[in-house]
């Protein structure tokens, strides 16, 4: 330690440029010499869109090209947003070497929003802003956020990212599919640590790709498309990800799920549209890709009638401890009978918005397809939860019924809708309710809204 304490500071200064951030970091507080030549910057933004942001980006970008602070200077965060107000093609070497520099710095977390030159995902044309393909081999960077409508239309032979642990692409496009490959499937491939991947405005139709998201070290991935329209023919799409924990599946109906790998799932969230008279869509595979989960949240009613336009297709969820639902008018519950009975390990079940398919009978209306609620005599749930509950005769009854056949519950939870001069008669009303289980408590929690 001392015979480096002791090299000279030109030397020094170049020592310090083959370090990350973190060993940087520590080498600051090794030696009382090498303190002032390493500088840590915590964080480094602009932002365009921010009234807080004083002087030009050109400005900005002087304090990063200077050959002398690459060396010894480190960052931690970076995040850049530009749009096409503040930036014209003139400028758009600047921007380029300015990252170049920050990705010799050590980044760990990068954030790029360059809204400049696209609009609406249109085709590429020479005006558009292109990332610097150093980005691809940075040897630091662990989380990075793309954004606002990059078209990654290439990627370096060299193409690695050793460190990248999270990858968020919001609204960026792909558009390349040669030499038997595609861009996005050369990207995940390049990130041999990558633990999660977040895809939002996620438009794929409008993508050249290979329609697989594949990836054996892959925890957790988050998939929300921009616009929610199942009108006309969508590609399929493969999920060959057989590590995963978490999946977030927003999206249209595709055509076919050719492969669905999710043998570690644990916990899935899933919203789709509906599937009307006269549709070929065919989700099942997808269906049975979740066998394993063990937390499942079907987002909305729509989606919940997938599982009964499928039920042949719907496995024995085995793991299966968790269930959270949406009810709506008209719909029926026909799906939750199917996905109560296929799991025989359930504990707990949140219903958000107790609605249903009633007869006309007021107080004692029940759906006409669980009629009876006989599916819930072996039920092993535990734990209820209900939400978005308004006190009507309807919803009473619903209840009513449903406390009369689990025979394993410990606790309704309810959670009141607004605040009323009828609440105190909801909690009692609540309370009162007969139970099957001895065991029962009725916990009620009203808004503080109205």
């Amino acid at each position: 330690m001392v015979r480096i304490s002791n090299l000279p500071e030109e030397l020094a200064c170049h020592v310090i440029s083959f370090l990350s951030t973190k060993d940087a970091a520590r080498l600051k507080y090794a030696s009382k010499n090498w303190y002032s030549l390493v500088t840590i910057i915590q964080s480094c933004v602009f932002d365009d869109s921010s009234s807080a942001i004083n002087g030009s980006f050109k400005d900005f970008a002087d304090r990063f090209v200077s050959p002398r602070h690459e060396s010894h200077h480190r960052i931690k965060r970076f995040s850049l947003t530009l749009t096409s107000s503040s930036l014209d093609p003139s400028q758009y070497d600047t921007v380029k070497d300015c990252l170049r520099s920050v990705f010799k710095r050590g980044v760990l977390d990068l954030e790029l929003d360059i809204r400049v030159g696209y609009d609406d995902q249109e085709d590429v044309d020479d005006d558009k802003y292109s990332l610097p393909l150093e980005l691809f081999t940075c040897k630091s960077v662990v989380k990075l956020r793309l954004g606002s409508g990059f078209v990654i239309d290439h990627l370096p032979k060299n193409a690695l990212l050793p460190s990248l642990k999270t990858l968020f692409l919001d609204s960026v496009r792909f558009n390349d599919t040669t030499d038997g490959g595609c861009a996005f499937t050369r990207l995940i491939s390049a990130c041999p640590v990558l633990e999660e991947l977040l895809i939002y405005g996620h438009n794929c139709e409008d993508w050249n790709w290979s329609c697989v998201v594949s990836s054996k070290i892959l925890k957790r991935l988050t998939i929300h498309r921009k616009q929610w329209d199942n009108d006309g023919d969508f590609e399929s799409i493969s999920f060959d990800t057989p590590s995963l924990e978490y999946f977030d599946y927003f999206d249209v109906l595709r055509d076919h799920y050719p492969v669905v790998n999710l043998s570690s799932l644990v916990e899935a969230k899933i919203e789709l549209p509906p599937l009307y008279n006269g549709d070929t869509y065919d989700v099942t595979n997808l269906i049975k890709g979740l066998k394993h989960v063990q937390i499942l949240i079907i987002g909305f009613p729509d989606t919940m009638q997938l599982f009964w336009a499928f039920r042949e297709a719907v496995p024995v969820f085995e793991n299966l401890f968790h269930l959270s639902v949406w009810t709506e008018e008209p719909i029926c519950w026909a799906a939750l009978v199917i996905l109560v009975k296929r799991s025989p390990n359930l504990k707990s079940l949140t219903i958000e918005a107790l609605h249903c398919d009633t007869t006309e009978e007021g107080v004692e209306s029940v759906c006409k397809c669980v009629e009876g609620y006989s599916f819930l005599l072996s039920c092993p749930i535990e734990i209820l939860k209900i939400n978005q509950f308004h006190g009507y005769i309807g919803e009473m009854a619903q209840i009513k019924h449903i406390l009369e056949k689990l025979q394993c519950l410990v606790l309704l939870e309810v959670h009141v809708e607004g605040r009323s001069d009828d609440d105190l008669q909801i909690l009692v009303d609540l309370l009162m309710l007969p139970r099957a289980s001895s065991k029962c408590k009725v916990q009620v929690m009203f808004s503080e809204t109205n």
